[in-house]
């Protein structure tokens, strides 16, 4: 299978969010889109009282699958992940600098619940420190890394290249699959072809590329074509079946 399309929707008005969740579900009800509900999303949403995740659950009606980025640390199961998952999520982030012991938690969590876990790797770290930290993940069972270039970083120019060689390179010999995301935009995609090529790109990550553009719907069009002409894998390498695997 192809990487897939992840929309990230990180909206502080929780109206204009659902808004553009309805619009983008008009034209692209697709089954193999990935939908996030962001950080600043949730966040917003539990101080305005709206059940962020049920809202989202309610609206994806073709199998999507429905992601919950509240960037978990500690407990990350145990206190957060299991009510996220229990609302509709099929999929929650932690962020990878998390103790080894929230690491776990998170993975056993994920495996009993039959759900996922991706490891958010944004850090302070460098790229070389980042990638032998996706290798300790990984050791630990973890099936899904996040290469994340964040909002502050794209604002002084970063982008996640280099960072996505590094961690492609280190757990080339793994099973675990990794996620571009970070100020992607449609003429990003041909960039990631290297990863797409062994099946270790599990997703294309865009968000106000996608949520803030003019128009919405002809950028994820352009995503789309721009992801259907990379290298597909068997589908038996596809997730979401690896995180349920025992390690």
């Amino acid at each position: 299978m192809l990487p897939r399309l992840w929309i990230a929707y990180d909206f502080v008005s929780i109206t204009e969010c659902l808004r553009t969740l309805d619009a983008v579900l008009v034209r692209h009800p697709d089954g193999n889109i990935i939908h996030e509900i962001g950080r600043p999303t949730i966040m917003n949403a539990a101080l305005v009282g709206v059940p962020i995740v049920a809202e989202f659950r309610a609206r994806l009606c073709n199998g999507q699958l429905l992601v919950a980025d509240f960037k978990g640390y500690d407990v990350p199961y145990s206190a957060e992940g299991r009510y996220y998952y229990a609302a509709g999520t099929d999929m929650i982030t932690v962020m990878a600098t998390a103790p080894d012991e929230a690491i776990q938690e998170a993975i056993d969590g994920a495996r009993d619940e039959h759900k996922l876990v991706a490891f958010d790797l944004m850090s302070h770290h460098d790229e070389k420190s980042k990638a032998k930290r996706a290798t300790a993940l990984v050791g630990m069972g973890a099936e899904l890394i996040g290469c994340h270039t964040g909002w502050n970083e794209q604002a002084v120019g970063k982008k996640p290249d280099a960072l996505l060689d590094h961690v492609h390179h280190a757990l080339r010999h793994s099973s675990a699959r990794i996620i571009a995301m970070g100020g992607l935009t449609p003429d990003s995609v041909p960039r990631l072809r290297p990863y797409a090529e062994d099946g270790k790109l599990f997703a294309v990550v865009a968000g106000s590329a996608i949520t803030h553009s003019d128009n919405p719907h002809a950028t994820i069009d352009k995503f789309l074509k721009e992801i259907a002409k990379l290298p597909s894998v068997p589908a038996a390498r596809d997730t979401p079946t690896l995180v349920t695997q025992s390690p």
